[in-house]
């Protein structure tokens, strides 16, 4: 498990320069001339250690703030808030099955199988937290992790993460961060020049909402907190005049009387905009408009998502691009969503922010929103061939076995005879099942196509899954399996002895290494 420290404060001491105060989760042995690095893997030697006056009694001296002086060793401060000793791989962390804990709830299988690639997951139950009880299973992890699951409210994250806290796993957002970007009036202020115009109450009464509008005119979304009822467009969501008082009302007490006890915060009234049409929703007619969900960890736009349009080019000017980083540098949280929508008169502005552990990756294809997590990416910085593959390897652009049939593959696999040829066959399937895996994202569930697709995937998972077994196997007899659990991380824990074989991992994908025959 590698040290952990969080950013609490940035001072200027005069004559000085930048100290940083920071929390030491695990009481770290820490000395003058240790670097640390962030997560984008900016180095910082430590060159001198700030102290604290005591503020009460009874405070142990291993409890208080560390203040510490660096040396920027790559030019630049820390981004983000936290600094770890080794730059390893995120955690990631998993709502299990309701009946089955030891698995991965359904709706975010794919996400899990991705994360699992490169990144060590594990699970718990959802419905036990709801208890007060912390639930684990899977992979035993520690250290710095990330939450993909359902929203919770704010006062469930805090007993969430404080459980995972004293177990040495730390969330990469604060239940303070968390509480800010969930819900619109703790992000409302510092946004308000760049947002629909927003006014809410506390209470989540009709009669409450009711005269927060009374002076207001033409067309608003109602919502709470943290989320609106947009697919009852017109009957829980949308007043096209809020001065028709009868229609306001009726909306207001739809959306509170459907929320329910899911109703968190209070009711708010946002101003509607008119935004880039683009169709109207299939199922509840809502209009759907030219939207984004942009991605940000750690001060850095990571990945974005056009929100309604799979495959599309993300086509911002250079001045939205100067606006969108403006927005990123005002942030305070670690994992951060912004929703962009563009007006009919061509302008972004931001629809919501959400906490980036609860939101929805849309369009994203799981393999590349995990894969944006790991180390290796974060070191290169960008996805480009050049810097992703050594020179000279070949980027995976087509099926690797356009002809191989299952049965076909299954006599290869019966023939195998000596630990090259099973290494061999292992890199073909696994390239084959993730290639043709991809293919699901192109189809919605239920269809003909998505049914076909998935039959063929799951035929090369079968096959997959035994070669994984036998690989691990043989790379554990062989001394060259690193100390990782089984179900996850398997590429991570198979590098020695892919390496000995004439294999890299190319970001997911094995890659004959330079130089080497086959």
């Amino acid at each position: 498990m590698s040290d952990i420290f969080r950013i609490l404060e940035r001072l200027k001491i005069a004559g000085k320069g930048p100290v940083f105060v920071l929390k030491d989760y695990f009481h770290s042995d820490i000395r003058i001339g240790d670097v640390l690095y962030d997560l984008h893997s900016n180095r910082f030697k430590v060159k001198c250690f700030e102290l604290f006056r005591r503020t009460s009694d009874g405070i142990r001296l291993e409890d208080l703030p560390l203040g510490f002086m660096f040396e920027l060793m790559d030019g630049v401060e820390p981004e983000g808030d936290f600094l770890v000793r080794d730059l390893e791989n995120v955690n990631f962390l998993f709502c299990s099955h309701p009946l089955y804990p030891k698995r991965v709830d359904e709706d975010y299988e794919e996400e899990y199988q991705a994360a699992g690639l490169e990144h060590a997951c594990a699970l718990f139950s959802y419905e036990d937290l709801e208890l007060g009880k912390l639930s684990l299973y899977g992979e035993d992890i520690s250290g710095l992790t990330i939450y993909r699951g359902w929203m919770m409210k704010p006062t469930m994250y805090r007993t969430f993460y404080e459980k995972l806290e004293a177990k040495g796993i730390i969330l990469i957002n604060s239940p303070e961060e968390y509480e800010r970007y969930h819900m619109l009036p703790g992000w409302y202020d510092d946004f308000k020049d760049d947002t629909a115009k927003s006014l809410w109450e506390d209470r989540g009464t009709v009669e409450s909402a009711l005269k927060m509008a009374r002076d207001l005119e033409g067309s608003y979304i109602v919502k709470d907190f943290v989320k609106s009822r947009k697919h009852e467009w017109y009957d829980a969501c949308y007043i096209k005049n809020i001065a028709d008082k009868v229609n306001a009302e009726r909306v207001i007490r739809n959306f509170i009387e459907r929320q329910g006890t899911d109703l968190v915060g209070g009711v708010v009234l946002r101003q509607f905009e008119k935004l880039n049409p683009i169709g109207f929703h299939e199922k509840s007619g809502m209009p759907i408009s030219e939207e984004y969900r942009v991605f940000v960890f750690a001060g850095r736009i990571m990945i974005i998502d056009d929100y309604w349009q799979a495959d599309q080019d993300i086509s911002f000017s250079d001045e939205e691009w100067i606006w969108l980083e403006s927005l990123v540098k005002k942030l305070k949280s670690n994992f951060v969503t912004i929703d962009l929508a563009r007006r009919v008169d061509e302008r972004l502005i931001i629809m919501e922010l959400g906490d980036g552990q609860v939101s929805g990756i849309q369009q994203i294809r799981p393999a590349d929103f995990y894969r944006a997590f790991s180390s290796d990416f974060i070191r290169k910085g960008e996805i480009t061939a050049e810097k992703i593959f050594p020179e000279g390897t070949v980027i995976l652009a087509g099926d690797p076995m356009p002809d191989m049939s299952i049965e076909e593959m299954r006599q290869i696999i019966a023939s195998i005879s000596t630990t090259q040829d099973l290494v061999d066959v292992y890199v073909a399937v696994h390239n084959k099942f993730w290639f043709v895996e991809d293919e699901l994202y192109d189809y919605d569930k239920g269809t003909e196509e998505y049914e076909r697709v998935l039959s063929v995937v799951s035929a090369w998972d079968d096959i997959m899954e035994a070669l994984d077994k036998r690989i691990m196997e043989t790379a554990a007899e062989e001394g060259l399996l690193a100390e990782r659990q089984p179900d996850s991380g398997t590429v991570k824990q198979l590098e020695a002895f892919m390496d000995k074989y004439g294999y890299h991992n190319g970001s997911g994908w094995w890659l004959k290494k330079k130089g080497v025959d086959g």
